[in-house]
């Protein structure tokens, strides 16, 4: 994961316009949203979800209440913030279809942000489909557009990823968006293998020309942090630390 420009996802002008025709009565369903995040987070009420508290306030769809789902009208938006990756795990995204949006806040629990621009994130199915409509009962999850995530989390070569210095923050997004999930950590693996094989390569220029291998080395590093590659955080972090390991004396 890694901090993204929320600037580069630009709603269209039409978004407020598009949010209204949604529905029958917005001013009824905003102020019934109000009322309901004055309930307790953790309460039963609450963690029932708002098509339960106020069904009357939605549309129906086979005689169930639900969200109109015009948001995914935001996929190109988001993907030019993320480099057309999920804003989590930094996999790759191939197209429209296979990307997903996620409501930072869930809709369930934070229904005024339902249709609130900025709380949308591209997300894979991976990812959004492990958190779905989960919230922390204190705190919330590393938000990618405000922190740099990477400071708070820790990559391992082996493709796994954990919580820095306990931060709890870090920790139960790791969980909540299961980014240790087995195909996840065999894809970042992938990926990190080649990363230390280039490494390698570097070291054995090292010890006929230094200078050269520093040289190689750092234009391998911001290769590396370019955002438009997949996994660029685990790469990046996973290099400088390898190579300060190996050469303390060459930082880059």
């Amino acid at each position: 994961m890694i901090k993204l420009d929320r600037s580069l996802a630009k709603p269209p002008a039409s978004w407020p316009a598009t949010v209204r025709k949604a529905f029958h009565d917005i001013a009824s369903y905003q102020s019934a949203a109000q009322a309901f995040e004055f309930l307790d987070i953790g309460g039963q009420k609450r963690r029932s979800g708002f098509s339960a508290y106020a069904p009357h306030c939605l549309k129906k769809r086979n005689g169930k209440p639900y969200f109109p789902s015009i948001w995914g009208k935001a996929k190109e938006a988001l993907a030019k913030m993320t480099n057309g990756k999920c804003s989590y795990c930094e996999g790759g995204i191939n197209s429209a279809r296979s990307g997903q949006v996620d409501h930072f806040k869930p809709k369930a629990l934070f229904p005024s942000l339902a249709y609130d621009w900025d709380n949308y994130f591209l997300a894979c199915g991976g990812c959004n489909g492990a958190k779905s409509d989960q919230w922390p009962d204190v705190g919330e999850y590393l938000r990618p557009d405000r922190k740099d995530p990477a400071k708070q989390t820790l990559f391992k070569t082996d493709g796994s990823m954990d919580a820095r210095r306990k931060d709890e923050e870090a920790k139960i997004t790791i969980e909540h968006f299961d980014l240790n999930r087995t195909w996840l950590v065999r894809l970042r693996k992938k990926h990190l293998e080649g990363m230390v094989d280039r490494l390698s390569d570097m070291t054995d220029v090292y010890k006929i020309n230094s200078a050269l291998a520093v040289r190689l080395a750092r234009k391998e590093l911001n290769r590396l942090k370019d955002p438009a590659n997949a996994y660029s955080a685990a790469l990046t972090q996973c290099f400088l630390r390898e190579w300060m390991s190996k050469y303390p004396a060459s930082p880059l």
